[in-house]
């Protein structure tokens, strides 16, 4: 009997509940045929996304016009090509960047593939939540008027982002000091369809990143890179070239299309749905005993999109994870004592009563969830650049030895693919118990119980 082991794992999957990404939950934004009739190559009918002039060439125009963009690119790598290309384009082997050290770990390899000098700016910890502040930003541009670049991350897994009003006076402030501002906006491609919270090309970035498979009905792997100014395309497409495969996926940049389309026409009122879905899960959770923690986390002066749910249980994230799937509902992640639910446009009203019917079969026991208390994070030592470290001769050490070594590659915790540790810092006792605590399925750059060092 022939075997089919991947069909068997995606469709007993697509039977549960799923609050979690990809966005279209499951569902295709308009009817479509069969997929692998419409797979394709660069053939005379269709495009070249290399060069396009055709059917590509108007959908990215249509989406840029929809993003405020004066060009936009269509990836099929995630946003984590587009936040190599925002990093790296136009720039030279030893040029600064700042970065937040909340960053996704695609920043950290963007620098060391490009050999940027990487500032961090630091970020304030709320317990398992760590945001990063308008005056810490500016702090660190003024103290690094070298920088030629400066990354911030809008939204942040946990749905929070710096204030419109805050991301202006940054992006005023970087185009006074010769810097650019870009913005890893993955999780916020719906910020462009309408809401309070704006859209970081609206409030003045030079490039920004969305991924339309988070928040919108595409295809895992679906992502747009937005440019303010045009003359930036051909330092942006060098990039891609060098690093995204020459072969795009025809199927992701029809889902990024299909999403936009969809998106122009049901947008407002499913955003608005969606809130109000989002709102009522949250009342449900909240009478039920658990609670949202980002009424905390406002203190650092982030605001954070209705759209998205984040619950404390006093069990602890993990457990109440846990005890969500055994009853046929997936949620996003769990950190600390949080839980974050992802909810999409399309998820339905019986989605969220199933949701909502589990919350009540879930006791909110045990003890009490963390207290959120703001720490300033302190940053790791670092002792050489990305690059160099990570290139550099290598030696695996067990992570029981690895206190006080150099680190040569990005080491964390998955999600929300936050580095722990990047390339050229030391190993600190606290970076090792937290790794070990994680457990191997949750870690990234580890082998096993073994992490890469600098060879001494």
């Amino acid at each position: 009997m022939t075997s089919h082991p991947m069909r068997e794992m995606l469709e007993a999957a697509a039977r549960r509940t799923g609050a979690h990404m990809p966005g279209h939950s499951g569902t295709a934004p308009f009817p479509l045929p069969d997929l692998y009739a419409l797979d394709t190559t660069e053939i005379s009918v269709t495009d070249d996304l290399y060069a396009p002039r055709a059917g590509i060439d108007e959908a990215q125009k249509r989406y840029a016009a929809i993003a405020g963009a004066e060009k936009t690119v269509f990836l099929h790598n995630g946003s984590t090509q587009g936040i190599h290309v925002m990093l790296e384009m136009g720039l030279q082997e030893g040029d600064t960047v700042l970065l937040p050290r909340n960053a996704h770990l695609s920043a950290a390899q963007a620098c060391i593939l490009g050999g940027l000098h990487v500032v961090w700016i630091p970020v304030v910890r709320y317990g398992c939540y760590t945001a990063v502040r308008e005056k810490d930003v500016l702090e660190t541009m003024h103290a690094h008027p070298e920088a030629r670049r400066v990354l911030l991350t809008r939204p942040d897994y946990f749905g929070g982002c710096l204030s419109n009003a805050s991301v202006q006076r940054i992006a005023e402030e970087a185009e006074g000091l010769g810097m650019e501002l870009v913005v890893d906006e993955a999780h916020g491609a719906h910020m462009s369809f309408g809401g309070e919270i704006r859209s970081s090309g609206s409030l003045g970035a030079d490039a920004w990143v969305q991924s339309v498979h988070k928040t919108m009905p595409a295809l895992t792997g679906s992502a747009v890179l937005h440019l303010k100014k045009g003359t930036h395309l051909k330092k942006a497409m060098q990039v891609l070239r060098r690093e995204q495969t020459s072969s795009p996926s025809f199927l992701l940049m029809l889902s990024i299309d299909e999403a936009r389309a969809w998106m122009e026409e049901h947008g407002k009122e499913s955003l608005e749905a969606l809130r109000q879905k989002t709102a009522f899960l949250k009342e449900t959770a909240l009478q039920l005993g658990y609670t949202d923690p980002r009424e905390k986390w406002a203190a650092s002066g982030c605001v954070f999109d209705p759209c998205r749910l984040v619950l404390s249980a006093p069990q602890g994230g993990s457990t109440f994870l846990r005890q969500l799937a055994e009853r046929g509902v997936d949620a996003e992640m769990a950190m600390g004592s949080c839980v974050v639910f992802l909810l999409s446009p399309q998820i339905s009203w019986e989605g969220v009563g199933k949701t909502a019917d589990v919350l009540r079969d879930i006791p909110a026991e045990g003890c009490a969830a963390e207290n959120g208390e703001p720490v300033m994070e302190p940053l790791p030592e670092c002792v050489m650049d990305v690059r160099r470290a990570a290139l550099a001769r290598t030696e695996s050490v067990p992570l029981t030895r690895a206190a006080g070594r150099v680190a040569a590659a990005c080491v964390g915790c998955y999600p929300p693919g936050i580095p722990l540790v990047v390339p050229g810092e030391v190993i600190s006792e606290k970076t090792v118990r937290r790794l070990l605590e994680a457990g191997e399925e949750n870690r990234f750059g580890t082998e096993e119980e073994t992490i890469e060092c600098v060879a001494v």
